[in-house]
């Protein structure tokens, strides 16, 4: 079983690999765009000596200086490719290595909240089975769970009184007559007629009844709220008794010595927090780099290395290229005849080059696409707040071989998130979950995941504490819904 850190370290260690991967690629790919200039040098260097041995001397001179200063351009165009292109790796594989160290430093962090939270919750579990023997606390443990029994009651009357309400009020709604005299207000202080208004409601009120209808419906309308008013003071009056308990509690815990504790675990918290807003400040600086680096490797994407090509394509086109080459092949000599025979060698190395040019983008495309899809279960991960102390994942094996095969192309990272939704768990607190609640300075999963008001996330703000739920969100974004902030595939 692994902790919810663990879990996170395995997808951190997974994106990393995939970056390292992306690394390799872009070396392969820089070396095989390098193979393919250098061809087309040679070529441009075959060109020119070919010319100068077929053709006449203004022809050849002509042909020659299109050659140069074609290939003048593009060179120009395809080193400042290769500059960006080198700058772009090196700037990442540096930033690489400081997200890695960011993100060890994290789960350094993470740990120590981890056993500073421990020492917390032990110290509260032996305060909890020493208070709980005091005379005092039990009385005080009866006064609010009567006061809270009181409560409760009169809540569930008032919910009741409100679902039977719609019910009760239908036959008067559905009267037309009923209705219009009420929204009226007819027979009310607020009732305001003219003359012959007046007398027209006043027969239709007599024709209906409506002067003892009415006193019945302002009473089913007035009971629920009279019923909630009642149960908001019922829970209002459990604070006292509730805050007596929470005292005592408090003070056996101080007895006990968990200022101390809570100050440990606070400190850890903060240097949580520190630690935690570099390693997203690092993520966001390598995500525009891996933008920027998505655009370069990209090649059709890429306007610098296309018009370098055309460049190339419109040097080569020249109708005295063509020449050049009817001249060759209709009066072969021994000289041009092995020029030619080296051309068309070289034109077919630079085809193969443009080709494993072409795949390695292709893979490198894919594997970027990859390492996103990760990189969106890693953020929804720690949005969803699985990565708090007490997470839990009961399936580890499936993860580690998923992520395996994630890493393989196997499968898509969606299969992951579904693995580790179905695998998460909560360590259980030590003790009561509500002994101590009202000072106990961490969040805890709320009982059977209930929502709550902070989201699975927030337990990483140093300020945080009560109620978490893994996945809970604010309440403006509560409507929407999962596939709306996830787009990772799940097939195989």
């Amino acid at each position: 079983m692994w902790t919810g850190r663990q879990t996170l370290a395995s997808i951190e260690g997974a994106i990393a690999k995939l970056h390292g991967e992306e690394g390799q690629l872009d070396q392969a790919l820089r070396s095989a765009v390098g193979d393919a200039d250098r061809l087309r040098k040679e070529r441009s260097e075959g060109l020119r000596e070919l010319a100068r041995i077929k053709l006449d001397e203004m022809t050849a001179g002509r042909l020659v200086a299109n050659l140069d200063a074609g290939e003048r351009r593009a060179m120009q165009v395809l080193d400042d490719y290769r500059l960006r292109m080198v700058a772009v790796t090196e700037q990442r594989a540096a930033l690489l290595t400081e997200v890695a160290s960011a993100e060890a430093e994290r789960h350094t962090a993470a740990a120590d909240v981890e056993v500073a939270l421990e020492a917390v919750e032990t110290l509260r579990a032996q305060a909890e089975a020493k208070v709980q023997a005091a005379p005092e606390w039990q009385a005080a443990k009866t006064r609010r769970d009567e006061a809270d029994a009181v409560a409760t009651e009169a809540e569930k009357k008032a919910t009741t009184s409100e679902a039977e309400l719609g019910a009760k009020k239908k036959p008067y709604d559905d009267d037309p007559l009923f209705a219009y005299l009420w929204q009226r207000r007819f027979g009310s202080a607020a009732y305001r007629a003219g003359s012959i208004a007046r007398a027209i409601d006043r027969m239709v009120a007599e024709f209906i009844s409506f002067s003892e209808a009415r006193p019945n419906y302002a009473a089913l309308i007035e009971i629920p709220l009279r019923l909630r008013e009642h149960a908001t003071a019922q829970r209002a009056a459990v604070t006292e008794p509730q805050g007596a308990l929470d005292d005592i509690e408090r003070r056996a815990l101080l007895e006990l010595g968990i200022d101390a504790k809570e100050k440990v675990l606070a400190e850890a918290r903060h240097k949580l927090a520190v630690v935690d807003d570099a390693v997203e400040q690092k993520q966001g600086v390598l995500r525009k780099l891996d933008e920027m680096r998505k655009v370069l490797v990209a090649g059709e994407g890429n306007p610098a290395y296309n018009e370098a090509l055309e460049i190339i394509a419109a040097a080569d086109s020249k109708d005295d290229l063509a020449a050049l080459y009817a001249e060759a092949r209709r009066t072969p000599t021994t000289a041009d005849e092995a020029i030619v025979r080296r051309l068309e060698a070289i034109d077919a190395k630079i085809a193969a080059a443009e080709a494993e040019v072409a795949g390695l983008r292709r893979t490198a495309q894919e594997l970027s696409s990859r390492r996103l899809e990760v990189e969106q279960v890693r953020n929804r991960f720690r949005t969803t707040g699985y990565d708090h102390p007490q997470a839990t994942f009961d399936n580890t094996g499936a993860i580690a071989d998923t992520l395996k095969n994630v890493l393989e192309g196997v499968v898509r990272s969606g299969v992951l998130w579904d693995l580790l939704r179905q695998g998460y768990g909560s360590r259980p607190t030590r003790g009561g979950a509500d002994f101590g609640s009202s000072g106990f300075p961490f969040p805890f999963p709320s009982p059977g995941g209930m929502t709550t008001d902070s989201s699975g996330g927030d337990w990483r703000n140093p300020s945080s504490r009560g109620g978490w739920s893994p996945g809970a969100r604010p309440a403006e974004d509560r409507t929407r819904s999962d596939d709306e902030n996830f787009s990772t595939g799940g097939s195989f």
